[in-house]
């Protein structure tokens, strides 16, 4: 004859796994808060050399200049890269999205906490590709950083001849460098 027991957790049990769980989740959330963090620098850092790549592409198969610059409202240049960027053929070269101009490519920035700036030679706030498919006597370098970490900064360095890099780590302590060697400000 089978007797039948009843199978269940007592509650010092319960609150034993309860306090596991727990201590287990507040151990895994730092490094998943820095995971979230690293990937969206690297969708941001993807996201513009797509630009820079569309850009090149159009302004060779159209034959015609290309402009990317800063842009907060998707139709005018602005100086804040951070806000956001537009990319449009440029049919006067003044590098201002006007007249019979097209418009390639618009990002909006929705995350506050990712920090975009253009350094260039020549100072020029936007970047202006000729229909050879090399920069408009520019070369510079664009620095994405994260709510000021430095771990988390990235750049991409632009040639005059229009070849696109990014940043490394070349002494090993965590750091990405810029392009003259020293760390990337935030």
């Amino acid at each position: 004859m089978k007797t039948n027991t009843a199978q269940a957790f007592t509650l010092i049990e319960l609150l034993i796994s309860i306090s596991i769980i727990a201590i287990l989740t507040n151990l895994a959330l730092p490094s998943f808060e820095g995971f979230l963090e690293r990937r969206k620098i690297e969708a941001n850092q993807q996201r513009l050399i797509q630009v820079l790549q569309l850009s090149r592409v159009s302004a060779a198969t159209k034959n015609i200049r290309v402009t990317i610059c800063a842009s907060d409202s998707g139709t005018n240049c602005s100086s804040d890269w951070s806000e956001g960027f537009i990319a449009f053929t440029d049919i006067d070269g003044n590098r201002v999205f006007n007249g019979n101009d097209e418009l390639l490519y618009q990002y909006h920035n929705n995350d506050s906490k990712v920090i975009i700036s253009w350094r260039a030679f020549g100072h020029k706030k936007s970047l202006q590709w000729l229909p050879t498919g090399i920069t408009n006597h520019q070369n510079g370098s664009f620095e994405l950083c994260y709510d000021d970490k430095e771990k988390l900064a990235r750049a991409l360095f632009i040639t005059k001849a229009g070849r696109v890099r990014f940043s490394k780590d070349t002494n090993a302590d965590q750091l990405h460098e810029n392009s003259t060697g020293g760390k990337i400000t935030c």
